[in-house]
């Protein structure tokens, strides 16, 4: 690869990259997996490696944070299905096939068919298929003709969107166990108004719900959050839960209604939780400064560790650092985009305003 390829992974955090190459950084000695979360190094300082023993013996000591030395074989299967998944999703050059994709990753198209039995229940064939329809759907509302975005979709002919490509996905991602700690958690997939949403929870309650833009990278996400626990699909005898929670977002995100109490059972320091707690409390409709938080919860001078607590919020909604704005009126950082931010901003707003019109009017009347 390219070293800008290498770089970019890097500033993204890329997990799918994990294991093709390491990093170092020539002034601190540390090498390092493209997905470590520790600051990112100057890109001058960079030096990249195709494996562990070419670090170490050019004098470079594994990273303590996340120690590229310490995986098992089973994560190197998983960066290698997402990287899979990247290359379907990014493939552009005309029809793709279960072959070719097997050939460009090194494998055999039994190896491949193993790997997607692994973690989807379904073929390479049938998820290409989907990606293809995704895409298809997206260049026939940007295209002026039908051709060019079957073409470009990398769909053989037009036969085949009345064929296999009216099949859909059905994804059912199986057990996946790094370490084992004990924690399971399940997940669910949905799509709102506010985009595609992965839903997790333990036995005690929710532990992510976070929007994406593919349901790949978002269960990279969990797993990379999570990367002791044992992850797997909703169980059957649970969905009547997860149902509950779906209609109660989906109720919220249409501003039918305002409330979220769900119960959350999520990793974080005890100053994380403090300020989870507090933006808990933040009222419907309402918002708060970095500031006003810090001097809420006793930390007047920690405005920027509540910023960063924030930012480490793995429930979206639930937790509501969407209420949270920057002290000048701005709207501040969100890690699901300040577009959705303004949106869910407004919608409250709007929904606490039509409550209180609606509250006003029923006691003129009594």
């Amino acid at each position: 690869m390219p070293n800008d390829e290498y770089w970019q992974a890097i500033a993204e955090r890329d997990l799918s990259y994990d294991f093709k190459f390491y990093y170092g950084v020539k002034t601190t000695k540390v090498f390092c997996k493209p997905s470590c979360k520790t600051k990112a190094p100057l890109r001058k300082n960079v030096v990249y490696f195709d494996d562990i023993s070419t670090a170490c013996q050019s004098g470079f000591q594994a990273c303590k944070r996340c120690k590229p030395e310490c995986n098992t074989n089973q994560d190197r299967t998983l960066v290698k299905f997402l990287l899979v998944c990247r290359k379907i999703e990014e493939h552009d050059d005309g029809p793709l096939t279960a072959l070719q994709l097997a050939d460009s990753i090194g494998l055999t198209q039994y190896q491949l068919q193993r790997l997607f039995k692994k973690y989807l229940d379904v073929t390479p064939k049938r998820y290409i298929d989907q990606i293809q329809l995704t895409s298809l759907k997206k260049n026939l509302r940007n295209k002026g003709s039908v051709t060019d975005a079957i073409f470009e979709s990398g769909i053989e002919s037009s036969s085949v969107i009345y064929g296999r490509m009216n099949n859909h996905l059905g994804m059912t991602p199986k057990k996946y166990r790094d370490g084992g700690d004990g924690v399971r958690i399940s997940y669910a997939l949905a799509t709102t108004d506010l985009g595609l949403v992965l839903i997790a929870a333990t036995d005690k309650g929710l532990s992510f719900l976070q929007f994406g833009k593919n349901k790949h990278q978002l269960l990279a996400q969990l797993v990379s959050e999570y990367p002791r626990a044992e992850i797997e699909l909703m169980p059957s005898d649970n969905k009547e839960q997860l149902n509950k929670w779906l209609t109660l977002l989906n109720l919220y995100i249409d501003g039918t209604s305002i409330d979220l109490n769900i119960p959350v059972d999520v990793r974080g320091t005890a100053f994380q939780k403090k300020v989870w707690d507090f933006l808990r409390s933040i009222p419907y409709g309402e918002v708060r400064s970095y500031g006003e938080i810090a001097n809420a919860i006793g930390s007047p001078k920690a405005y920027r560790a509540v910023a960063n607590a924030c930012a480490g919020n793995n429930v979206a909604l639930v937790i509501p650092c969407h209420r949270v704005i920057r002290g000048d009126g701005a709207l501040g950082g969100y890690r699901w985009g300040e577009g959705r931010k303004r949106v869910i901003i407004d919608l409250e707003r709007q929904a606490k305003t039509r409550k209180n019109d609606t509250s006003e009017v029923t006691n003129n009347y009594s």
